[in-house]
């Protein structure tokens, strides 16, 4: 994502589900910096990554 790129709603709502689904099974709110720290653990890149992967395969025409 380039620097001040605008963020899409959707991804505002996927934000807002993460920190939804934090709140809920912790019972408090996660600081933007808990979120990002998370977000950026290599093994949840590994996990979006092959989520993408298998989403754009699965687009394709076969």
């Amino acid at each position: 994502m380039a620097p001040n790129q605008p963020i899409e709603p959707v991804l505002n709502a996927a934000l807002a589900t993460v920190s939804d689904f934090i709140r809920q099974v912790t019972g408090r709110e996660a600081t933007q910096a808990e979120l990002a720290d998370a977000l950026t653990r290599y093994f949840v890149l590994i996990e979006i990554k092959d989520h993408i992967v298998m989403m754009r395969e699965d687009a394709e025409p076969r």
